[in-house]
């Protein structure tokens, strides 16, 4: 497995990353013993940034992952992001210090290598998100229980602009996909939110750019059904954005993943998400052992051929 820096922060982590998330659901809802076989499967493959946050299944992701880590005995070979959302941006040191200790607990260890902040931002927070709330975070590094922070890039594009040019901030989750390649590519929204080539501007300053959503929760992989453990994918992540619109406009993908000679349109997606410079990881979240099994395979394949990416962008 290709391993890449993680911006400035000194750390490496693996080109295909583990998402814990409740969307695909594994390390929410999966049995404990496929819990820990898809975790060690993913670190013998190389894989080694995992991501959890509170949210996820009401803390049950970190605690699954922490248990798991534990019982493998490899805290020392991987990365590990966690995340927390305030309730508000009003005096948020006390929130990010009580946040961060809780997520820890669940984790069972003494600290994470990366701590988001994951709130969407709007203009109007720029004060907040740049001040009192970077502060916090601030906080929890000094005290060595956070080695990097770092934010989730949604909201307003111009303000996300502003923050990722930002010196406290050192990495940044970013929405990209064959469905909306704006981050990568500047226009190509698919009628969605255009993130204006935010990865370009992110990695031009040093910030690890962590993809999220690169199978746009599922609907990339044109298969009306959901897995087993699947959460629910919710309302749109972006604006223009619905899981039935994306999986309406997945089924193009089928034909081009065949006339790529690809096997799947999950493929192409994941392939393409590798594609494009400045990206450290592409976040998948697992329903199965065989989902892994599966993005294992395609990422050691590497990214898609340079003629390839034309034709995925004609598609948005």
């Amino acid at each position: 497995m290709e391993q890449r820096p993680l911006g400035r922060t000194g750390l490496s982590v693996s080109a295909l990353g583990f998402g814990c998330g409740a969307v695909g659901g594994l390390m929410v809802l999966g049995e404990p013993s496929e819990q820990r076989r898809a975790v060690a499967r993913a670190l013998d493959a190389g894989i080694s940034y995992f991501d959890t946050a509170a949210l996820y299944g009401n803390g049950r992701s970190e605690e699954n992952l922490g248990r798991v880590l534990r019982e493998l005995g490899e805290w020392d070979r991987v990365v590990v992001g966690t995340k927390v959302r305030l309730a508000s941006f009003d005096q948020p040191r006390v929130a990010i210090k009580e946040a961060l200790e809780a997520s820890l607990r669940r984790l069972d260890h003494d600290s994470v290598d990366v701590f988001h902040l994951h709130n969407r931002i709007a203009r109007g927070d720029l004060g907040s998100v740049l001040g009192e709330v970077a502060r916090g975070f601030e906080d929890v590094v000094t005290a060595g229980r956070v080695r990097n922070i770092g934010f989730t890039g949604l909201g307003e594009t111009t303000a996300l602009v502003d923050v990722v040019r930002s010196q406290p901030y050192a990495t940044m989750q970013t929405y990209f996909n064959v469905l909306n390649p704006s981050a990568g590519f500047p226009g190509r929204s698919g009628g969605q939110q255009d993130f204006g080539g935010l990865i370009d501007t992110a990695a031009s300053g040093g910030v690890g750019v962590i993809v999220i959503r690169v199978l746009a929760a599922g609907a990339a992989a044109a298969v009306a059904g959901r897995a087993e453990n699947a959460g629910d994918p919710g309302g749109g992540l972006v604006s223009g954005a619905s899981y039935d619109t994306d999986l309406a406009r997945a089924t193009r993908l089928s034909e081009l993943a065949g006339e790529l000679g690809l096997e799947s349109p999950v493929e192409l997606a994941l392939r393409f998400g590798l594609s494009k410079p400045g990206i450290s990881t592409v976040l998948v979240g697992y329903s199965n052992f065989d989902h892994l099994e599966q993005a294992i395979r395609f990422a050691e394949r590497g990214p898609l051929p340079a003629d390839a990416i034309p034709r995925v962008l004609a598609q948005a």
